[in-house]
């Protein structure tokens, strides 16, 4: 795509689009763009699904059959944990928008014909996706941002392709996490890579812990290389080709060893 010049040569503000689920780890991810360049953010999409076309109550059914009720009490029990003991109060992406006056729009499905019309009316430079739920397709991949679509996630790709990549890199024993800025792309997780930094995991990390550490490695990396961004010489680097694994929600049989080897969820 052809980016915009300007007479003076300096670079109009970027106009750019997020899409989160409505958590504290998305809200990291984009806190520290909003502190220092809330301008640039004229859209704000929140989901209104945990899963993607699913309801509360059928996400929470799909959670219990393919996890099983440990995970789920587990899930459960965090979330109680976070809003009784958490002080720090992390903001969450709608809590964002709205202090910073930034426009929102709730999707069930990002793909739908009222999303990409909301999408297009806010004439983004680019879309970010923050710890988004939906399955973003070819429309909204490739059509609707003047310079890209990237997704943040919170693993090295190629490793910890999918679901739950905090819990996938404590049962296997990582020593190194990390998180990524990707084009976002037809397979979950497999698009050009734009920007990676690294995380260490440590013996007393849990997966809340490492899914917290890596939100806020995010939201720096995110920051930083926007403020550096330049659309015409920015090349995004393919993935390494090999046998990468795609993760899932983790199965019942997953959890259990992942228990059995005394990780914890928080």
């Amino acid at each position: 795509m052809t980016a915009r010049g300007s007479s003076n040569g300096v670079r109009p503000p970027l106009r750019i689009v997020l899409l989160a689920a409505d958590d504290e780890f998305a809200g990291e991810m984009q806190r520290l763009l909003y502190e220092r360049h809330s301008e640039w953010i004229v859209g704000s999409v929140i989901s209104s699904c945990v899963i993607y076309k699913k309801s509360n109550l059928g996400a929470a059914f799909f959670t219990l059959r393919r996890s099983g009720l440990l995970f789920l009490l587990q899930m459960v029990h965090i979330k109680m944990l976070r809003r009784s003991f958490n002080k720090n109060k992390p903001l969450l992406p709608s809590q964002l928008a709205r202090k910073h006056g930034v426009e929102q729009f709730v999707s069930a499905d990002i793909n739908d014909q009222q999303s990409v019309a909301k999408l297009r009316s806010w004439n983004p430079d680019l879309i970010i996706s923050t710890n988004f739920s939906h399955y973003i397709g070819k429309t909204v991949r490739e059509s609707v941002g003047r310079y890209a679509c990237w997704n943040l996630h919170k693993s090295l790709l190629p490793q910890y392709r999918g679901m739950a990549p905090s819990f996938h890199a404590l049962l296997s024993g990582a020593t190194e996490v990390g998180v990524t800025l990707h084009v976002v792309a037809k397979a979950f997780d497999a698009g050009d890579l734009v920007a990676q930094a690294e995380v260490p995991v440590t013996e007393t990390d849990t997966v809340y812990s490492l899914n917290w550490k890596t939100s806020v490695s995010g939201g720096q990396l995110l920051c930083s290389f926007l403020e550096n961004y330049d659309p015409e010489s920015t090349k995004a680097t393919p993935q390494p080709v090999g046998d990468w694994r795609n993760y899932t929600y983790p199965t019942s049989g997953e959890v259990k060893a992942f228990l059995k080897k005394g990780l914890r969820f928080s």
